[in-house]
């Protein structure tokens, strides 16, 4: 049996313009669904990261919360998450940047499987990817307890070490790295980008950028719904093309 090409896709910040782990978070720490000192914190490093008050504002916005998140998940009650991320997720599954969505869709038509891996969780994820006709895709698991009653506190984590979770995908749907594509915003994105013949690397952050023009990667940048990329030239420097 022949083997098939894929393309993978990062969500947060590549596919989706923000990041379905924080559209829910955010939510639940406005409406009180989470402890209060852990609610304030998430709220005031969001407000220091929109108010842009310096350069790594979301870098200590999303390590501090997501720490202080994970050391109380125990005393978020799961009826409340699955409320309000439905009710959060499903209004906002059309915010998405276009090059991204092109570019799934060309290679859809060219038969390529389109993964999804992400670091925002499986329920948010498996809604949002269902919704744009992904073919796959994984996202973080906080376990609940045998009757679905309570977070146990345990994590299966899908932010990192993307490139273990992708060969899971590859071995169950006979995949080949041939032609393949990965395509990421952050410095989580690396493990994936670098074992694909076309790594695209997508509004990216500082860590990210650098890591590319290291390698000499193609890197988009979208704004406005107009997509600009930037190519290497013999001198080192990057240039719109």
């Amino acid at each position: 049996m022949d083997k098939k090409k894929f393309a993978v896709f990062d969500i947060d910040g590549t596919y989706f313009r923000f990041q379905l782990y924080w559209q829910t978070a955010l939510a639940l720490a406005e409406e009180g669904m989470m402890p209060p000192d852990v609610s304030k914190l998430a709220l005031t490093l969001y407000d220091k990261w929109k108010n842009r008050t310096h350069d790594k504002a979301f870098e200590d916005f999303d390590r501090q919360s997501v720490t202080k998140i994970n050391e109380c998940l125990h005393e978020i009650n799961p009826s409340d998450f699955d409320r309000i991320m439905k009710k959060h997720i499903t209004s906002k599954l059309d915010h998405i940047n276009l090059y991204p969505k092109k570019l799934k869709e060309k290679l859809q038509s060219e038969g390529y499987v389109i993964i999804a891996i992400s670091g925002s969780r499986k329920e948010e994820v498996e809604l949002f990817a269902k919704h744009h006709g992904f073919d796959d895709w994984i996202g973080q698991e906080w376990h609940r307890s045998k009757d679905g009653k309570r977070f146990t506190g345990d994590i299966s984590h899908t932010h990192k070490d993307k490139d273990k979770l992708l060969e899971v995908f590859v071995k169950k749907h006979n995949l080949t790295y041939t032609d393949s594509y990965a395509i990421g915003d952050s410095a989580g994105d690396i493990s994936l980008l670098e074992v694909v013949d076309n790594p695209i690397v997508f509004n990216p952050n500082h860590s990210l950028l650098d890591h590319a023009k290291e390698r000499g990667w193609k890197i988009v940048i979208e704004r406005k719904s107009i997509s600009y990329t930037l190519e290497q030239g013999s001198d080192g420097t990057y240039q719109l093309a």
